[in-house]
């Protein structure tokens, strides 16, 4: 059996949580950068293209369904965000049940 085969403990799983808090903040910064492009698309070409409501809009679509697809990858991403906080809270509480039910059996 490889490495990649072999069920993981939960100190391996542990361990590998603790390293993806840092994808939540990528998720925003990602999120962030979407929503500057569409400013600096609404600022930058919606004033060129106010002479008729097509133009407008064929200006500001394209940025607008970039916000869209932003927003649903930053739900997806804090979504599971708060799975990867439920678990940890759910192996932090398996590991203090272990620990008092091990203490109690030495005393």
């Amino acid at each position: 059996m490889t490495d990649d085969e072999r069920a993981l403990d939960t100190g391996e799983i542990e361990d590998r949580i603790d390293q993806l808090g840092r994808y939540s903040r990528f998720v925003r910064a990602g999120f962030g950068v979407i929503l500057a492009a569409f400013l600096l698309a609404l600022v930058g070409r919606l004033p060129y293209n106010l002479d008729s409501v097509p133009s407008a809009v064929n200006a500001v679509l394209l940025p607008l369904i970039f916000v869209g697809m932003g927003l649903l990858l930053f739900g997806i991403g804090m979504h599971l965000h708060l799975m990867h906080l439920n678990l940890v809270d759910q192996l932090r509480r398996r590991h203090e049940k272990e620990e008092g039910d091990g203490g109690d059996a030495d005393s």
